[in-house]
């Protein structure tokens, strides 16, 4: 494989995101549910143009659901989740926010008014990050002072020294991001950016999402898991989703790398807290081995 085509990969992971959020956005044009109003503008222009129209994204919605049942759901919920987060620590001043595989995070920008002088780091592949500033400049958005792109090669670099040299503070309090990505990493990774996350200053947290174990022969017991597995096998063969933890040993797993639990929420606590419509109804089921965690330095 070319490095090319490796490079490749985040980039078009990050395009399909921005294509749920964008979606999203089209759909339900408010801050619960579609709150990224800014996605459009890291689309390509044909499927910007597409996205548009109620009827073609009836049919992306459609096929996605065929193929990924509960995945827009869950960009929904995993949206506001991170939303959340990011909000409120830019509302307790919290010194620095670490964006780890930044991707189209557009919430720098989304929530630029909250800043109050935090300091933002957004951290990917030199590829997305040179996309993400031409289409921010074609979009007519300024990248404010505080907010620095730093290119880094992940399997090459070390992160604390690319960190500190962005001017990272490892004595200042951080929010770190690290959305949709470790499931991608093979354990060694995830245990490496772990363990630069405990060594950060006393009540940092990251926020991350993850998959959980589950054998293929139980695959049917979880809502889209099967047929999720199958479409990525038969579609993106070199893709593997690789990381994963084992259900219900969460909070063994984080403090074996000297972190301690803060929230969790499995695939029922992301529908009753993030995707329940102001009627009490549920606007969609979430593949259910999806889970979101926030931890903390156990020092």
């Amino acid at each position: 494989m070319s490095k090319n085509s490796i490079e490749q990969k985040p980039l078009e992971s990050a395009i399909f995101a921005a294509l749920h959020r964008a979606i999203a956005h089209r759909q339900f044009n408010n801050e619960r549910f579609g709150p990224d109003y800014l996605a459009e503008s890291f689309l390509p222009y044909h499927i910007k143009f597409l996205v548009k129209f109620n009827m073609i994204r009836a049919i992306i919605k459609k096929r996605l659901n065929q193929y990924l049942p509960g995945v827009y759901e869950y960009m929904i919920a995993r949206t506001a989740c991170f939303d959340d987060h990011f909000i409120d620590a830019l509302n307790n001043r919290i010194p620095q926010i670490v964006l780890l595989g930044t991707g189209f995070d557009s919430r720098p920008y989304r929530f630029e008014k909250l800043n109050r002088g935090t300091k933002i780091i957004e951290l990917d592949i030199a590829p997305t990050l040179n996309r993400k500033t031409n289409c921010l400049k074609k979009a007519r958005i300024d990248i404010p002072e505080h907010v620095s792109f730093v290119p880094i090669d992940f399997d090459k670099e070390s992160l604390p020294a690319v960190l500190k040299k962005a001017g990272f503070d490892t004595h200042k309090r951080t929010l770190f991001l690290w959305e949709g990505v470790s499931y991608y990493l093979e354990q060694e990774s995830v245990n490496t950016m772990l363990e630069f996350v405990s060594h950060s200053a006393q009540n940092s947290i990251i926020l991350f999402d993850y998959i959980i174990s589950i054998p293929e022969e139980n695959r049917t017991e979880y809502y889209g898991v099967k047929k999720l597995f199958q479409t990525m096998k038969k579609h993106h063969p070199d893709e593997e989703l690789k990381f994963t933890i084992d259900e219900g040993k969460e909070e063994s797993f984080l403090a074996q790398r000297r972190l301690k639990m803060v929230d969790h929420l499995d695939n029922d606590d992301i529908e009753r807290t993030l995707l329940l419509n102001e009627n009490g109804s549920l606007t969609g089921k979430v593949t259910g081995h999806f889970r979101l965690v926030s931890a903390s330095p156990n020092i």
